[in-house]
């Protein structure tokens, strides 16, 4: 897996550096301008067709500086990023038309972005998570992952207008089913969690200073069925711990990532760096 980091100057020069990056760890760049890039990864396998799609947009007025996220089962030239062959709803990040400190994590199955806004944090998700399954039995297992529903909220949004997809707080991500079908990744439909979800809020470290990192899997609770686990991102606790931290678990680092701007014990996730 590659990483990389730094500082856009503004919202669409981030679009631009995704795709770059992108490019440079098995994706096709498949349509790009200033506002907008679709991208085709090969999976791991590389035989895999994973379509996916972002699109920065703004309102001066109001304020906003903002990109909307999609996937979907193929690309159509020409089409809005939300109207491919069977493609998924949207999903948010929420900029500003000014510096972003980025962290980008891919390979040629899946993408992970942080960005720093202001005192707050955002995240996406785009491409397969893991599931408990072979490729026939579940081939297309998507994951959307962003941080609101609503396009046109401010990155100072606060509340489940402005929430990371992991959390569990509301639908701000989406999954492509074993079926073929979108649903929400959110507690009413496909929560995602880890083995002790229940008890985070009081977890701590060990006696010698690490971290247990618990896998994060997206779950549905209409059918009692696990679906995937996310690729590279896993719940830690923020007992003495921070935004932007390294861990160091069994040999691999990770960097500490919080719920947007929450703070408290439960509300960080760490994001595997290689």
């Amino acid at each position: 897996m590659a990483y990389t980091s730094g500082t856009a100057s503004h919202y669409k020069e981030l679009l631009s550096i995704l795709a770059t990056f992108a490019a440079a760890n098995g994706w096709t760049i498949l349509e790009q301008s200033e506002t907008r890039i679709y991208l085709r990864g090969e999976g791991l396998s590389g035989l895999d067709e994973i379509y996916v799609g972002a699109e920065a947009y703004e309102n001066t007025i109001a304020g906003y500086y903002n990109w909307r996220v999609a996937g979907a089962w193929g690309w159509r030239a020409g089409r809005a990023v939300d109207a491919h062959p069977m493609s998924s709803a949207l999903r948010y990040l929420y900029l500003w038309n000014t510096a972003i400190p980025y962290w980008m994590f891919g390979h040629a199955g899946r993408l992970i972005v942080v960005v720093k806004v202001s005192h707050v944090y955002q995240m996406l998700y785009l491409g397969f998570g893991l599931p408990p399954a072979t490729s026939n039995q579940y081939p297309y297992p998507l994951i959307i992952g962003g941080c609101g529903t609503s396009g046109t909220a401010l990155y100072s949004a606060t509340g489940n207008n402005n929430t990371m997809f992991w959390a569990n707080n509301a639908p701000t991500g989406l999954i492509c089913r074993p079926g073929g079908d979108w649903d929400q990744i959110g507690p009413a439909n496909c929560p995602p969690l880890n083995v002790g979800w229940r008890f985070v809020s009081s977890v701590q470290p060990a006696v010698d200073g690490s971290y247990l990192l618990e896998e994060i899997f997206v779950t549905d609770s209409n059918r009692a069925s696990i679906y995937c686990a996310l690729d590279g991102i896993y719940r830690v606790s923020g007992f003495g711990n921070s935004a932007e931290n390294i861990i160091t678990v069994g040999g691999i680092n990770y960097l500490v990532v919080p719920d947007v701007y929450r703070s408290a014990i439960e509300n960080y996730c760490a994001v595997r760096m290689v």
